[in-house]
């Protein structure tokens, strides 16, 4: 028999829609059915293990509403980093309290087994049935169904919950690493005109990139040209200084050097056998 075999399927009823409540329905208190008994368990177990919210104190609530944080995208990888530990440390947990529950259980059915009874008279319809019911009871103390639906219910609603506030987090990453991605590509499309500007750029990388442009070929401009999207006449006012001021011109090209320098690639390799 295939491992897949023992797991739980899905209800047909359930196909294609959210098997899960998102509001609360009343159960009926007076007749609760095994999965009320289950989920008020579980219910317990979460506020046994994740305690409860305080809100606000009294002098944050005076203070009143804060600002909302400005979010990045480094910040959101670091909400969706927290909220997969937080999740794997649930898990950790859920299991930890269910197989102490399922040990509890076992030796409680093993504990109803009355040792001292060595035979049964088959005449005694009562003794009979006594013993049948405690062997019943022994026996399906070790696959208990009912622990391994209520362990599979529990990895469900905490799963579910885990996706239902991680995919906002990832949609909110995306979206924001697609802002950022056209921020770069304007930034990058932007040559400086003067020398302050190019002094003035955001980030190494960007004054790195025109130092190049100003030391290269003039084939290998026109790559850089139509790789940055940089206009003919926007290079034309900064290419004429370089031309022209020794200072900046030497500026440049210590630039380059210790970026080659810097760069393993572009480092001589050793030949073998020289010392």
């Amino acid at each position: 028999m295939s491992s897949a075999s023992g797991l739980r399927q899905p209800k047909e009823t359930n196909k294609g829609r959210n098997g899960f409540r998102e509001r609360h329905i009343p159960l009926d208190p007076a007749n609760p059915d095994d999965l009320a008994i289950s989920r008020h368990h579980f219910a317990q177990y979460v506020l046994a293990s994740k305690g409860s919210y305080n809100g606000p104190s009294l002098k944050e609530l005076k203070a009143g509403p804060k600002a909302p944080p400005v979010e990045t995208k480094e910040t959101v990888d670091e909400k969706i980093q927290e909220l997969k530990r937080q999740h794997e440390e649930d898990v950790q947990l859920l299991t930890m309290f269910q197989a102490a529950e399922y040990r509890q259980e076992v030796l409680d059915r093993y504990n109803c087994i009355d040792d001292s009874i060595t035979g049964v008279d088959p005449e005694d319809q009562i003794q009979v049935d006594y013993l049948a019911a405690l062997n019943e009871l022994y026996n399906d103390a070790r696959p208990m169904k009912r622990f391994q639906h209520d362990m599979d219910d529990a990895l469900s609603q905490i799963r579910y919950n885990y996706l239902k506030s991680l995919l906002p987090l990832l949609t909110q990453r995306r979206r924001l690493g697609m802002r950022d991605s056209h921020a770069r590509k304007q930034r990058e499309a932007q040559f400086p005109q003067s020398i302050e500007e190019y002094h003035n750029s955001p980030d190494r990388d960007s004054q790195l990139r025109v130092a190049r442009f100003l030391m290269s070929s003039t084939s290998e401009q026109e790559k850089m040209r139509e790789t940055y999207q940089w206009a003919w006449r926007a290079v034309q006012s900064l290419m004429s200084v370089f031309k022209t001021n020794e200072g900046f011109k030497n500026e440049i090209l210590e630039t380059v050097k210790d970026a080659q320098a810097s760069d393993p690639r572009r480092r001589p390799t050793a030949t073998p056998g020289w010392q």
